[in-house]
């Protein structure tokens, strides 16, 4: 099989040849690492007493010019390149162009209410910006901010994919995706008590909201697949490593219907959906399923996700895609440490055959000899049938 048909194989539920790879892989050191470069971008005028005054006072001009959309999609060009190099089936690439300096040490972001503080990721390289706090108190806040940058992301994101799959499409399975989902965009803006408070009291406001958001990102999926990319992934932390962030019955209240027309979307277009969100997530696989996920990604073992535990809950009736620990085995495990793990998740969860391996989620430790370690072992354990 090539990489394509194995990707495709697993999420229809279907034994490809071997266990097909996935790789989120989104910090430069690692990237980077792979490649044998060096990162060039801003982030190192970020961090220079002098040019950071100047960032300071230039920011709306920054913003206007794109500087920061061109270092983001130059990165991710990178990390397709990475993949391909590292020899994964498949790649989950976000569109990200969504931040806009505050100042040298803030971003915001065009969804607005956000903070974001700019970070180093320990090596002295930009990481993803941190969430600080959300900025918006009322309704009117939500309701009085400018969207025009938020609604011109389906063009721009369909260009971008357009430019991915030219470059790599031919070479490796790619998810579309974007940056933010339905929950993040409900809460993040508020931040969580002001959110909880509004839940209870304007419900009403949550669903207006969430209805707008629905209708933007079904515009982002139709992106994706008119572009040409063959499958796609819905980002959207829902949890934390003890459980969910909100009741699972509340959560299905809301975003059930939303979601349920996402997939259903996807599905029209013949292109499999996938949602990724870290943390303990047992007790929202079966609101995944009904919501019409073809598969979860993320599985933190770290947040006691056993893949036995998954197909105890969920059967065989989803597509379970990353899960290998990132804490410490992809990142200071030893190449038997990394053997033992991958044989055990492809004892666990991929006996019949949905089931593709990667790291769960994106760290600056990584090394690169864990993940080729990874390959090493997937090669060794995961071809069908399966004899361990």
């Amino acid at each position: 099989m090539n990489k394509k048909d194995r990707v495709e194989a697993a999420l229809n539920h279907k034994k490809p040849d071997r266990v097909p790879t996935i790789s989120c892989m989104d910090v430069q050191k690692y990237i980077y690492d792979s490649l044998g470069e060096i990162p060039v971008n801003t982030y190192k005028y970020l961090v220079n007493p002098i040019t950071a005054k100047i960032i300071d006072f230039t920011s709306p001009l920054l913003n206007y010019l794109e500087v920061f959309d061109k270092d983001v999609t130059e990165f991710m060009l990178k990390k397709t390149e990475s993949d391909v190099k590292m020899g994964f089936d498949s790649t989950w690439n976000i569109y990200a162009n969504i931040f806009r300096f505050k100042n040298s040490k803030f971003m915001t972001d065009v969804y607005g209410g956000r903070l974001y503080k700019i970070t180093d990721d320990g090596y002295g390289n930009m990481d993803t910006p941190m969430f600080v706090e959300g900025t918006f108190n009322t309704p009117d806040d939500w309701r009085g901010f400018n969207k025009k940058y938020w609604e011109a992301i389906p063009e721009k994101m369909f260009e971008f994919n357009v430019l991915i799959n030219k470059e790599f499409g031919d070479d490796i399975y790619i998810f579309g995706s974007l940056f933010m989902g339905l929950f993040e965009n409900a809460w993040q803006p508020f931040g969580f008590n002001t959110f909880s408070r509004l839940l209870k009291k304007e419900r009403g406001f949550i669903e207006e909201l969430i209805e707008y958001n629905k209708n933007m990102y079904l515009k982002c999926v139709d992106a994706s697949i008119d572009a040409g990319l063959p499958g796609f992934i819905v980002s959207d932390d829902q949890a934390y490593k003890s459980g969910p962030m909100v009741n699972p019955k509340t959560m299905d209240e809301l975003f059930g219907g939303p979601y349920r027309e996402i997939t259903d979307r996807a599905h029209k277009k013949g292109v499999p959906i996938v949602i990724h969100t870290d943390g303990w997530t047992i007790p929202l696989l079966k609101l995944y399923k009904k919501w019409g996920f073809d598969g979860q990604h993320s599985l933190e073992p770290t947040a006691n996700v056993n893949l036995a535990d998954v197909r105890e809950e969920i059967g065989e009736e989803m597509t379970l895609l990353g899960h290998l620990d990132i804490a410490h085995v992809l990142s200071h495990g030893t190449r038997e440490e990394v053997f033992a793990h991958v044989k055990d998740s492809i004892k666990q969860g991929g006996k019949n055959g949905n089931l593709i391996l990667g790291p769960c989620n994106s760290h600056a430790d990584i090394k690169v000899d864990n993940m080729k370690w990874m390959m090493e072992a997937i090669e060794e354990y995961g071809n069908y049938p399966l004899k361990i």
